[in-house]
């Protein structure tokens, strides 16, 4: 792993006991047992108010707190994201009296040490308690008799497990921990370097957003305040939508009911025509139908077979001398039948000729053949009856 430089400008912290009082460039430590940092497990998809408000629930559930009583601030110096896991609790009391403190930032004192990804380092202060950097993301103050319970804990809990034990203070019995852990121990930034690890910073991880008397909440009722003018606009546009939405309703509601009603009559008046049709499935094509057997039980005689009126044609048109071209069939219009005939008298005698043999023909056209000699005749041709 390569060596990071380490930060080697010198904040000025002091402790908020201290006999004098900080001034504007100073950061005030607090006893970071006053202000624990708690670890959840949160869902990935939860942002602003909605993840603040199932943190503090799991608080309450885990802890067994009434929420009114302590104050909770979101954990995110290590990236700034917006997908924390961890939260900063302390009493409103205390919180109420450190927002009263003009400094540069108030923070929990354990946030002060130096820091780096995965080196955990250990310091004492002058009160005796010991300070633990876990890391970007962790941390915390201890008495001497809860540190090795609370550093095993840490251990069991944390996803990136520590590479090295970094002592500012003597801690004899943090030592002997990490070896048993198989865990190297330093002291100095030489001794990091020798094993070619990364050398911790103090400050830069963005501990400064953990400014304890920052309010989260307090962007989000100033982005209100913004937005709570056109509250009355929006309702009213809401209000016009939803009214537009109903009326809309309304007339697809009476269309439906509309149609329903013409549907019902008009299978009513089919049924009432058409007694034997059965179940109305299709009304447009059943009555279709209907009318067409109808139509032909009423003309009986005009389904004449095709066959005989072709014979009855080619009888009639043989003495002629007439070469046929084109021949079709259809039951409205019969026969229509194309020929070459010798002279334009001969179309009018062959007409004759098809009438006598029980008929009807009509000359739809007539012309003179412009490739060959003769003319070219083209006829309609029925049975008589067909036409009655």
């Amino acid at each position: 792993m390569p060596t990071q430089p380490a930060d080697h400008s010198t904040p000025s912290f002091v402790r908020l006991d201290a006999k004098q009082p900080p001034n504007a460039q100073q950061i005030v430590l607090v006893s970071g047992l006053d202000v624990p940092l708690i670890r959840l497990d949160l869902p990935a998809g939860l942002r602003g108010i909605a993840r603040e408000q199932v943190a503090r629930r799991q608080l309450s559930d885990r802890l067994g707190l009434d929420m009114s009583a302590v104050q909770m601030r979101p954990f995110a110096a290590a990236n700034g994201a917006d997908d924390w896991n961890r939260v900063l609790i302390t009493d409103p009391a205390h919180l109420a009296q450190w927002k009263q403190t003009s400094a540069r930032a108030v923070l929990p004192d354990y946030l002060s040490l130096p820091c780096a990804a995965q080196i955990w380092c250990l310091d004492t202060d002058e009160t005796g308690s010991v300070l633990a950097r876990l890391g970007p993301q962790d941390g915390f103050s201890a008495r001497p008799a809860m540190l090795l319970s609370m550093l095993e804990s840490a251990l069991q809990e944390t996803e990136e497990k520590p590479i090295a034990i970094h002592l500012l203070s003597p801690l004899a019995d943090a030592e002997i921990w990490a070896r048993e852990q198989g865990l190297p121990v330093t002291r100095t930034e030489k001794e990091l370097a020798a094993l070619d690890l990364p050398l911790p910073g103090v400050l830069t991880h963005n501990e400064l957003s953990a400014d304890l008397r920052a309010d989260p909440m307090a962007a989000r009722s100033r982005l209100a305040a913004r937005v709570l003018p056109w509250r009355w606009p929006l309702l009213a546009g809401t209000l016009a939508a939803a009214l537009f939405g109903t009326v809309q309703q309304l007339q697809t509601n009476k269309l439906t009911t509309d149609t329903a009603r013409i549907n019902a009559q008009t299978q009513a008046q089919v049924q009432t025509a058409f007694p034997n049709l059965g179940p109305l499935l299709d009304i447009r094509l059943q009555v279709t139908r209907a009318l067409a057997d109808l139509q032909s039980k009423a003309r009986p005689e005009t389904r004449k077979d095709p066959i005989e009126l072709t014979r009855l044609v080619a009888q009639a048109t043989h003495t002629f001398g007439t070469i046929p071209e084109q021949l079709s069939y259809t039951a409205n219009d019969g026969i229509v039948l194309a020929l070459r005939l010798p002279d334009f008298a001969t179309i009018e005698r062959l007409a004759e000729a098809l009438r006598s043999a029980g008929l009807t023909a009509e000359v739809t056209d007539s012309r003179a053949s412009t490739d060959t000699d003769g003319v070219r005749a083209e006829y309609r041709i029925q049975m008589q009856e067909a036409r009655e």
